[in-house]
Parts: structure tokens; C-alpha cells; sequence
């Protein structure tokens, strides 16, 4: 019975401790939730807008000749093989 008894003891202490771990935390340690999305540039800088679409049309339109030139590549090496 004395076994029992401890064991039941060690269960519950277990269960303290585990529901402890997962409770919600007090915020009175001066935790702020609020954001503040304030932003200046450095002082003697200016803010510069970059147009990225151009830029990703640009690459874009590079990608396709690097492609189109990789396809004829190897298209004309199909046409080749096995012909000796």
C-alpha cells in the first residue's frame, strides 16, 4: 500500500509539473506586444524606390534566349547522333 500510495504521489507531481510547463506566462515583466514600424533612412541618405519589375522582366527575358539557345544545342546534337 505504502508503493501505491508513492507511486499515486509521483503521478500527480508529474502531471503538477507537465501542466506547469504549458501554462500560459504572466506578461507583468514589461513585455511590450506592440510593433512600432517607424523607419527613417540614415541621416545624409535618401529613400530610392528600385523598379524591380523591370529588372525581373529584363532576367526574365535573358533566361529565354540562354533557353532557346540550349534547346537548338541540343536539338541539333539529336539530329547528330548515331550518324558517323
Amino acid at each position: 500500500i505504502l508503493h501505491l500510495n508513492m507511486f499515486k504521489s509521483v503521478v500527480f507531481a508529474t502531471f503538477v509539473a507537465s501542466a506547469a510547463a504549458f501554462a500560459p506566462a504572466h506578461s507583468t515583466f514589461g513585455v511590450r506586444s506592440a510593433l512600432s514600424a517607424e523607419w527613417a533612412p540614415a541621416d545624409g541618405t535618401k529613400w530610392v524606390e528600385t523598379d524591380f519589375e523591370a529588372k525581373i522582366t529584363k532576367l526574365e527575358k535573358e533566361a529565354e534566349e540562354r533557353l532557346d539557345a540550349k534547346i537548338d544545342e541540343l536539338t541539333s546534337n539529336i539530329a547528330s547522333v548515331g550518324k558517323e
